[in-house]
């Protein structure tokens, strides 16, 4: 299928993506999860370059160009797209050479609309006036996503991954497992293997009883030791 509009090349197969998904639950304490519907989804992306400045007095107290981009068809900001065709080595092109089904979608928002929001949510996260940040340019682009539903205990949540920096959307929406008595035990056992375990735990007790650090290091150690004189020396 021959796309429109330039897009980079699909990094992310369904292997790796299988893969990404289990880790993102995995921190999430969910070792047991069903995977249902994935979609490979290819959406519309406005490009832009933005010019920064801020005079105040006659004085030129900021300037700063950049880039910015925009889904064409929500006006939401992708930041990380701009720093991905920056840094990373990129092959643009209108025909993808993965065999995955694709939905490919349109841009509802014209250019000057897009342009409008990146303008207006730039001075929202620049902290800035609307005045003082000019947008043009306006290349379009279709950018790899997939789009995966995973089952928890919990419910049925959307996972996004981008295709190309394996980069996942919507984690947060996803809920902790709370952990069992058997995993908390084997937790606190693995880290009180390593002193930074121990110093983690000390400190936390401390907190709990509302006393120095010091005081549980020194009762601690004291008692170790007195266990220490009992087993070898009496």
């Amino acid at each position: 299928m021959k796309l429109a509009y330039p897009a980079p090349t699909l990094s992310i197969g369904l292997d790796t993506l299988s893969k990404v998904v289990a880790d993102v639950l995995r921190k999430k304490h969910w070792h047991r999860f069903k995977e249902g519907t994935v979609k490979l989804v290819y959406i519309p992306v406005y490009v832009f370059t933005y010019e920064v400045f801020l005079e105040e007095n006659g004085v030129v107290v900021m300037e700063q160009t950049g880039k910015v981009a925009v889904n064409g068809e929500t006006g939401e900001l992708l930041e990380h797209v701009p720093y991905v065709l920056d840094e990373m080595p990129l092959e643009l092109t209108t025909e993808p050479k993965h065999g995955y089904q694709m939905e490919v979608r349109d841009f509802t928002l014209s250019k000057e609309e897009a342009k409008e929001l990146a303008q207006i949510k730039l001075a929202s996260l620049l902290k800035l006036p609307r005045s003082a940040i000019k947008v043009v340019g306006g290349n379009k682009l279709l950018w790899p996503v997939w789009k995966v539903w995973v089952e928890v205990r919990e419910g049925t949540y959307r996972l996004d991954v981008d295709g190309v920096t394996g980069m996942v959307f919507g984690a947060e929406k996803v809920p902790e497992r709370e952990l069992g008595w058997y995993e908390i035990t084997q937790q606190v056992l693995t880290e009180l293997r390593s002193p930074r375990g121990w110093i983690k735990y000390l400190n936390k007790l401390a907190e709990l009883l509302r006393v120095p650090p010091w005081v549980v290091y020194t009762a601690v150690f004291g008692l170790i030791l007195y266990l220490l004189y009992i087993i070898f020396v009496r």
